[in-house]
């Protein structure tokens, strides 16, 4: 009887597992995620980093159209439209006003225009990296996005005309001027050499380094005169 009673006890305990089997499970459990979790958070990174390029595409295609629009001029819009200049009479607009009726579905209707616009407009010129609270900024704007303040994650390079600057003349940055004067200008010349200045010469780029630490590859998406995405230093 008493071996029989000892080896039923012995047969109820191999059934479960013992706190230092638990232990032991756990702290494999913990080193999985201690090793899983810093690449899952850069895939998250880069996976934001491929879609806000995307977003940048689809603007330039409106900045085609735009263009076409305009006969190659480019348009004079604020650096920070939330920040009015004393001197902008009337203020100028952010690129993403200018920009947002050229970007839009092929497919859509006339009496759903306004509202495809609307929505288009607020997800294409919106970085998912352009997270409030997570680049800090002074004044009105701390813990607000770029998105939230400027109505884009995306900066016009507005300086572009300077490539038609005469040295040591003042320069009006409201005067319109044309994307291809820029291109074939003298300065780009000087400055890309042999280089195709519509590979060289950015049109848009995120506000800031949304992807990673400054100077880092891949930390901000650039929009060229060409059409593609990439780093300022390729």
């Amino acid at each position: 009887m008493m071996l029989k009673h000892t080896h039923s006890i012995k047969r109820r305990r191999s059934g479960g597992f013992t706190l230092v089997e638990l232990l032991v499970v756990v702290s494999i459990l913990a080193l999985l995620i201690a090793i899983l979790l810093p690449s899952l958070r850069g895939a998250r990174r880069v996976s934001k980093r491929v879609a806000c390029g995307g977003h940048l595409r689809s603007i330039g295609h409106g900045m085609r159209m735009y263009l076409n629009d305009s006969n190659d001029y480019l348009p004079v819009v604020a650096d920070f439209p939330s920040i009015s200049l004393a001197e902008d009479d009337p203020p100028k607009p952010g690129i993403a006003t200018v920009l947002r009726p050229f970007i839009r579905k092929d497919n859509e209707s006339a009496k759903d225009l306004e509202k495809e616009l609307e929505a288009d407009g607020e997800k294409v010129f919106k970085c998912p990296a352009d997270i409030p609270g997570k680049i800090k900024r002074d004044g009105a704007n701390s813990g607000k996005s770029y998105f939230q303040t400027e109505n884009s994650s995306y900066k016009f390079n507005v300086f572009l005309p300077f490539f038609l600057q005469t040295p040591g003349e003042p320069f009006d940055l409201s005067v319109p001027v044309k994307l291809q004067e820029i291109v074939r200008s003298e300065r780009a010349k000087q400055v890309y050499g042999s280089k195709p200045a519509e590979e060289e010469i950015w049109l848009l780029a995120d506000y800031w380094t949304f992807h990673g630490k400054a100077g880092k590859s891949g930390s901000t998406n650039y929009l060229y005169v060409d059409g593609h995405v990439g780093d300022l230093e390729k």
